[in-house]
């Protein structure tokens, strides 16, 4: 790890690695941190794919490091239930994807589907991200809830920010890209338990209507 991570990051080239546990993490840490120190990149922004399992420590490092988490928020979803009652335990779980940790911490994070082992679906992603409910229903680590509007942010400017494209996408401004989408409702006034059923009624890109109608 800490070799392939060092050649590729004195190559020049972005690195993102995928890591859920949090000893897998240490190690992913540990990495960067090497390769950072061997050749040194102004503002290399690396990436940690998925930090389920990401600890108050490493969050510190992370926000040390430049490092940027890219959750996969619709873990609480797809399998809250069985973390809580049988990988995990209620502590531990509850804090799976500490979304609302980072954020304390000055770290813009982006949200993620683990496509194809889940849809491409960014809106779950919002919504997960803003609820936290497990498939049951029961909500899993309030505390690491975000408003809606931050977790708008992590599927759109925090987004082109991780990959360095801030300055070209990810918000509606003069000069950027014209790639947006129109939805039926707006997520910042509908009850939150609804976001991911919001209907999407057209998408642009470069201004181009590729989806959809006006």
């Amino acid at each position: 790890l800490f070799e392939q991570d060092a050649a590729l990051h004195k190559a020049g080239y972005q690195i993102a690695i995928h890591g859920n546990g949090d000893a897998a993490i240490d190690d992913i840490l540990d990495a960067f941190e090497a390769a950072q120190q061997a050749h040194p990149v102004k503002d290399p922004r690396m990436i940690l794919i998925h930090a389920q399992m990401a600890r108050e420590d490493q969050l510190v490092r992370m926000k040390a490091l430049g490092i940027t988490p890219s959750f996969f928020t619709a873990h609480t979803w797809y399998w809250g239930d069985r973390h809580r009652d049988i990988f995990l335990g209620k502590a531990r779980a509850s804090r799976i994807d500490p979304l609302r940790s980072a954020l304390k911490r000055g770290i813009p994070f982006t949200s993620h589907n683990d496509t194809s082992v889940t849809p491409m679906d960014p809106l779950l992603s919002v919504w997960s991200a803003v609820n936290r409910l497990t498939g049951s229903g029961k909500v899993l680590g309030e505390d690491q809830t975000v408003s809606v509007l931050d977790a708008l942010k992590s599927v759109t400017i925090w987004g082109a920010y991780q990959f360095h494209e801030e300055r070209m996408k990810g918000s509606l401004e003069p000069g950027k890209l014209a790639d947006m989408i129109i939805l039926g409702e707006n997520p910042l006034e509908i009850a939150p338990e609804r976001i991911r059923d919001i209907p999407i009624l057209a998408t642009l890109v470069g201004n181009r209507l590729v989806y959809g109608s006006l």
